[in-house]
């Protein structure tokens, strides 16, 4: 549960209490690249935790059509909303981008140590606005810029994370062809 703990007691800015709690609820996943973490349609009340690999978060029309939106890398973190807040099914899919590392927490375990603990409170909460914050971004960036700006904002949000990711997925990610993407990129070179 290491990254996990890592995770949580930054976003709290103290050790936190009672991780023993947890114990029953945790699970490490390993999964293969392109192995799906969960499939649209599912229930998924957990949160979970990269410790090592790439995830991408993405939805697929009735067309087929697939849509990015967002990649989770090393240390970060990733929950279906509409599962943990609405009780309903998962409404994107999680698919792992390269071998993946995975920690898995229970919602519920967390929200039992969050009703007994405002340490665990404040973790959940600061977890929850760097969330919005990163929701709020992206979508600034897919209603007012335009395709190369985008491109160059994903060079800013994911360093690490952009050299490890398929041009297709970029392109997926910005709402562009493969070849629109290509173009973008040769121009950004020139």
């Amino acid at each position: 549960m290491r990254q996990t703990r890592l995770l949580l007691e930054k976003a709290a800015a103290e050790p936190l209490p009672d991780w023993d709690d947890l114990a029953s609820s945790f699970r490490l996943g390993q999964f293969g690249k392109g192995a799906d973490v969960f499939a649209e349609g599912e229930w998924q009340p957990f949160v979970y935790v990269v410790r090592r690999g790439m995830v991408k978060l993405s939805y697929i029309n009735e067309l087929g059509d697939e849509w990015i939106k967002s990649f989770i890398g090393d240390g970060d973190f990733f929950a279906c909303p509409n599962v943990l807040v609405a009780g309903g099914k998962t409404d994107y899919s999680a698919i792992t981008l390269e071998d993946s590392e995975i920690e898995q927490v229970d919602y519920a375990s967390l929200r039992r140590l969050m009703e007994r603990h405002p340490a665990w409170q404040r973790a959940v909460l600061q977890l929850l606005e760097w969330h919005i914050v990163r929701k709020e971004q992206r979508e600034r960036e897919l209603l007012t810029m335009r395709p190369d700006e985008r491109y160059r904002a994903f060079l800013a949000t994911f360093p690490t994370l952009a050299p490890r990711i398929q041009v297709r997925d970029i392109a997926h990610y910005l709402g562009v062809t493969p070849e629109a993407l290509s173009r973008i990129r040769k121009r950004l070179r020139a």
